[in-house]
């Protein structure tokens, strides 16, 4: 780990190399190890160190960037001119916003020493008890733990910081016609309980020892949470950023203040929540805030970053993903959940369909905010309260408005992590409920 004052010192250095009217340094360093295991057995167990430095230079609202991984020599020192040479040939950027001033950001418990000191050999007997729970069927999957610092500063005086941790399991066992799915996150890598998962997980492929079809059609579906954080997260890419509404692109555009959803339905973004994967800044270096996107069905607001705040003449509320082309974006979303059990919402169903999770979903109207994917991994029919049969896996064309209009039960709300990342480890979490929906739009089968 670098630390926090040998961070500061190498953006201080970079910054005094600048020649811009204004420069921006993100400095990301971590250090990332995976055990990775296929067909019941470990093949793969590595570690990486990297860091990266991101140079931003503006001159007349001409913005060069530059990015770096080499900290030695004459490095730094060359990726800031470049940036800098950049910024003198680059079309101005007619709306851009100065760089922000020094805030206060509050702290938020984001590292776990346990899982920085996470082993192979601690990652292994993990692994070694989802392998012997499967017993004869075959498992796959991988177990990642990071550890992450990014510091941020700019020629306006600004320095955050945050040390944060990570750990995730992803786990999948195979039968002869199936398949089953589970995965689990945490900050903490002591916080996930590995023995229910793995249980589960076979538990659900035991389920599907042959699959049924079933004609398509509207049926009431009971969704895992699984699948719910995929509803979510495609409500925060097609509507509760600023640059959609602004832009008349979003669900929420239009509407605010209005009821577009079921009235049980509340759903915000919180970054400092620990109940998700907290982190107190955004990509410009400006405090999280939560911010209530919608309120019993009522839209409220979206989220901001430092540009599209500046249209409305708002303040940013700490949700830059670090381009300004792209938006602002709601990264630590939560669903408010109630009592129901996933028990009780199958024994409320005459007849439905059990859905682990979604595959392969893709936008189709952001107005409507309309999709299409496929279930995945333990897909059942519900009749008479309980389940039935194992299917083969159905194709869905839904908005997601309508269906959050016919939401009947939630249960208590669970941390889905975001698992699939590359390079850079910045971790993710959406806290969301097992929902109960009514006459949600199947319109094929798949023979896969």
């Amino acid at each position: 780990m670098l630390g926090r004052e040998k961070a500061k010192e190498i953006i201080d250095g970079a910054l005094s190399y600048s020649s811009a009217e204004e420069t921006q340094i993100a400095l990301f360093a971590w250090d990332s190890f995976l055990t990775r295991f296929a067909n019941s057995y470990i093949h793969q167990n590595m570690g990486e160190g990297n860091i990266a430095l991101g140079i931003r230079a503006i001159n007349e609202k001409r913005v060069g960037e530059a990015t770096t991984n080499r900290i030695d020599g004459n490095a730094i020192k060359n990726a800031v001119l470049t940036a800098c040479n950049i910024s003198k040939f680059t079309k101005p950027v007619s709306d851009l916003v100065p760089l922000p001033g020094q805030h206060k950001y509050k702290g938020v418990k984001s590292f776990y020493e346990s899982t920085r000191r996470s082993t192979p050999e601690e990652r292994a007997n993990i692994v070694k008890g989802f392998i012997d729970e499967a017993g004869d069927f075959s498992a796959y999957g991988s177990f990642p733990t990071s550890t992450l610092e990014i510091a941020l500063g700019n020629s306006k005086g600004v320095f955050a910081y945050n040390l944060s941790t990570s750990a995730s399991i992803v786990y999948v066992v195979m039968g002869k016609a199936a398949s089953s799915y589970g995965c689990a996150g945490s900050r903490n890598v002591n916080e996930i309980d590995y023995q229910s998962l793995a249980r589960e997980t076979v538990k659900k492929l035991r389920m599907q020892e042959e699959l049924a079809s079933i004609e398509p059609g509207e049926y009431d579906v009971v969704l895992e949470p699984l699948a719910v954080a995929n509803i979510v997260q495609f409500l925060g890419w097609l509507g509760f950023g600023a640059l959609a509404f602004q832009e008349d692109r979003s669900f929420m555009s239009g509407k605010m203040g209005e009821k577009i959803m079921g009235d049980n339905i509340t759903i915000w973004d919180d970054g400092l929540s620990e109940e998700g994967m907290p982190f107190p800044f955004d990509l410009e270096g400006m405090p999280k805030r939560k911010v209530i996107l919608i309120d019993k069905g009522i839209a409220k607001g979206v989220v901001y970053d430092r540009k599209t705040a500046a249209k409305e003449g708002k303040q940013s509320t700490g949700h830059s993903i670090g381009s300004s082309a792209q938006g602002p974006y709601p990264m630590n979303l939560f669903m408010k959940g109630e009592n129901n059990s996933i028990d009780e919402m199958i024994k409320a169903t005459k007849k439905g369909i059990y859905v682990t999770r979604f595959h392969y979903t893709n936008p189709i109207d952001p107005i409507t905010a309309s999709i299409t994917g496929m279930t995945r991994d333990g897909t059942f029919l519900i009749e008479n309260g309980r389940i039935t049969k194992s299917l083969r896996n159905l194709r869905f064309t839904q908005s997601l408005i309508q269906a959050l209009h016919r939401v009947t039960h939630l249960s208590p709300s669970v941390l889905v992590p975001g698992v699939e990342y590359y390079d850079i480890p910045f971790s993710t979490g959406t806290r969301v409920p097992a929902l109960r929906i009514e006459k949600w739009r199947f319109t094929g089968v798949s023979e896969l």
